[in-house]
């Protein structure tokens, strides 16, 4: 006897067999024993979870002359005539390959017969969302006053592409994706019935890789168990389905926590060389990562991502140099790769760089926090916070002094208007976003914005008033005034979605929301001299011509210094010949 592909072997035979799929069940056999039986059907959901598989149950039972009105005998005539593959009575059409017209005319000529055998003729249109638009409207008619005698079935999984003028004339009847613990469960009775010998690892392998899908986890299965035999192993089905073993990732994860770009490469070429293919090493990445979030925030139970105890421990204590904000950029870099992989020539090569980007990105941190641990020390009062600054610090110390240009400080009827509340407004003072501008650009160009990070080059970053909201913020572009406006100040101008999206990114770096502004400010010949001669970056120009400084000094008879540390003005009272300080 020929060999029966899994699938076919252990299709459901009556309602009570299937999986997953109870409430439409227990709604056939509710609307069979009450009589209520409605004269057209349509089967909506994923493929592979019973449409097909109940279209034909609930024609062998409705056609069956045995005792049991809801169960199927399987030995009287109509059943015999059904499970032979060529029944007289019940009519499967395949909408993909007839979707003309004429095909459904035949449907409607053959509607005028009784049927022979049983009490209903019944017709199956599989895939019915094929059907062409004359092929629905000839079938309106007749679906909508069907002889008695006749029951439609359609099964589809595109609903949205059925008419509504044949959805109105039907029952509809979703049908669910099924659980990984429905699939293992369902697997487990075929093993004990087949005699194999498989792990529940095994088992919980096909029932993810099945996705939803009964009809997949069996022929993985089918697959797997023409390699292994009777003796069953995770780690032999995991060779047969091309699946990369967790090792890989804890591996992956570990080398982006530590910047290890070496161990990331490494990593890739130890997937290569065991045959793993990039697709499913990008899925079992991302299924990766959402356990590792979800574990983190405690948000689901081990039984809830499918994972032992053990394994759910070792996600909770990995990587935990890496906030939640992070693991979701890593996980945007990630879906971003597969979008553009199916296009890539050198798709090696792409994967690589990208995991180099992850391991490369520094770590998020909230820069209003830091900026203001950095002014007060005794604000950080956590380890985590004290290490962010510090990182925060050592990123503004390794900027060197760009931006070749200043902007024109603002003027203030009181000198000393600008600092009145700043500390409570909420928002960053002008200073502290121009000190830490060079770092953002830098982020930016980590980030693979290096768009942004060139055009923003020679740009510099004004804040506007504090207390509004959202928080202004002006990106100035120096110019000659001979020679007009720049060119990256003419592409922004140009084209809004770069501002949109420049907005988006400041917003998520500085925690705040924004109303972002571009302009020119043109430079005399004697500015851009005396910043030639002092020596002096755009930040301290600029503090050297603020009013408020100023008038600071005239009062105290101080000097102003610039810290090389956290590059913030201080001021230094000067010593004087009466002793005083």
């Amino acid at each position: 006897m020929a060999y029966v592909a899994m699938a076919r072997k252990w299709r459901p035979q009556s309602f009570s067999d299937m999986v997953g799929q109870e409430h439409i069940a227990k709604t056939l056999q509710n609307a069979i024993e009450g009589g209520r039986l409605h004269h057209a059907f349509l089967f909506t959901g994923t493929r592979g979870v019973g449409k097909t598989t109940s279209a034909r149950i609930l024609a062998r039972t409705l056609n069956c002359k045995g005792g049991d009105p809801l169960h199927p005998c399987g030995v009287c005539d109509s059943c015999k005539d059904i499970d032979g593959g060529n029944p007289m009575d019940v009519l499967e059409i395949d909408a993909a390959s007839n979707t003309s017209v004429e095909n459904i005319r035949d449907v409607i000529e053959r509607v005028q017969y009784s049927p022979v055998i049983g009490k209903y003729k019944i017709f199956i249109i599989d895939e019915v969302h094929m059907l062409s638009t004359g092929a629905f409207n000839a079938l309106l008619k007749t679906l909508e006053e069907p002889p008695p005698h006749v029951i439609f079935i359609f099964a589809t999984t595109e609903v949205n592409k059925v008419p509504q003028t044949i959805l109105s004339r039907v029952q509809r009847f979703d049908f669910k994706r099924l659980t990984v613990a429905q699939i293992t469960s369902r697997l487990r009775y075929i093993c004990e019935q087949e005699k194999i010998n498989a792990s529940d690892e095994a088992l919980d392998i096909f029932a993810e890789k099945a996705d939803g899908s009964m009809r997949d986890g069996l022929t993985y299965f089918d697959q797997a168990y023409a390699f292994t035999g009777s003796e069953m192993s995770a780690d032999s089905v995991r060779s047969i389905l091309g699946i990369p073993p967790v090792e890989l990732f804890f591996t992956l994860i570990q080398a982006i926590e530590n910047h290890d770009l070496k161990g990331v490469f490494k990593m890739v070429d130890d997937a290569v060389k065991i045959g793993i293919e990039f697709t499913p090493l990008l899925d079992g990445f991302g299924k990766f990562l959402r356990n590792l979030l979800y574990t983190r925030m405690d948000a689901l139970p081990a039984d809830a991502l499918n994972i032992t105890d053990e394994l759910y421990s070792k996600f909770k204590s990995t990587a935990l140099g890496l906030g939640n904000g992070d693991l979701l950029r890593i996980s945007k870099m990630l879906t971003d790769l597969q979008g553009t992989l199916r296009y890539s020539t050198n798709p090696r090569l792409l994967v690589e760089t990208t995991f180099a980007r992850m391991a490369w990105l520094d770590r998020l941190t909230d820069l209003r926090k830091a900026l203001a641990a950095i002014n007060d020390p005794n604000s950080a009062d956590t380890a985590a916070l004290k290490k962010k600054v510090t990182e925060v610090q050592v990123m503004i110390d390794a900027q060197e002094e760009v931006q070749d240009s200043f902007q024109a400080p603002p003027t203030y009827d009181d000198p000393f208007a600008a600092y009145q509340g700043a500390s409570d407004a909420g928002s960053y003072s002008r200073y502290e976003i121009t000190a830490a501008w060079p770092s953002i650009m830098t982020s930016l160009a980590d980030s693979g914005d290096l768009m942004f990070s060139v055009a923003l080059n020679g740009s510099v970053l004004e804040a506007g008033d504090m207390k509004e909201n959202p928080f202004p913020l002006f990106l100035t572009y120096p110019c000659d005034a001979e020679n007009g406006a720049p060119y990256e100040y003419t592409q922004f101008c140009e084209h809004p979605d770069y501002m949109n999206r420049l907005t988006n990114i400041l917003e998520d770096k500085l925690q705040t929301k924004i109303a972002l502004s571009v302009r020119t400010r043109a430079y005399t010949a004697e500015e851009r001299q005396i910043q030639i001669n002092a020596k002096m970056s755009p930040y301290e120009l600029d503090c050297q011509n603020e009013p408020g400084l100023a008038k600071l000094k005239e009062l105290f008879a101080a000097e102003l210094v610039y810290s090389s540390k956290i590059k913030k003005a201080t001021l230094i009272q000067e010593d004087y010949d009466d002793g005083h300080e």
